[in-house]
């Protein structure tokens, strides 16, 4: 399967369980695999023979921008229904990581992140 990717995109955003995370805020990072046929558009050289990661960007901005949630769990879980709902009829599946640094926890460690998949049905 062919796939598309968007990675690193960064966001700043007041999302975290705990008052101060809401308040003081943290940055994101997420990464997107869209998975789906991509040979009609290597031929084709149009976009509307594909999905048009400019559109999936947007989508992305917009979903963790204007909400605020507790868990990356959540956020990535977000994505990937908007992802459907707004291009799922184009994709096979999508894959999301959401990564989230400065996590107040012990120990030493760059980030966490949580990654969920989902396979759309046609």
């Amino acid at each position: 399967m062919d796939v598309i990717r968007i990675n690193n995109q960064k966001f700043y955003t007041k999302n975290g369980v705990l008052p101060e995370e809401k308040v003081l805020g943290q940055q994101l990072e997420v990464d997107i695999e869209l998975r789906l046929d991509l040979s009609l558009a290597g031929k084709t050289d149009e976009v509307r023979d594909t999905v048009n990661y400019a559109a999936v960007n947007e989508k992305i901005t917009q979903t963790i921008t204007s909400r605020s949630f507790n868990l990356i769990e959540a956020v990535a879980s977000a994505l990937l229904d908007d992802i459907e709902a707004d291009f799922g009829q184009r994709l096979d599946s999508a894959l999301v990581r959401v990564r989230k640094y400065g996590v107040p926890m012990p120990g030493a460690f760059d980030n966490v992140e949580v990654q969920l998949e989902r396979r759309f049905a046609h």
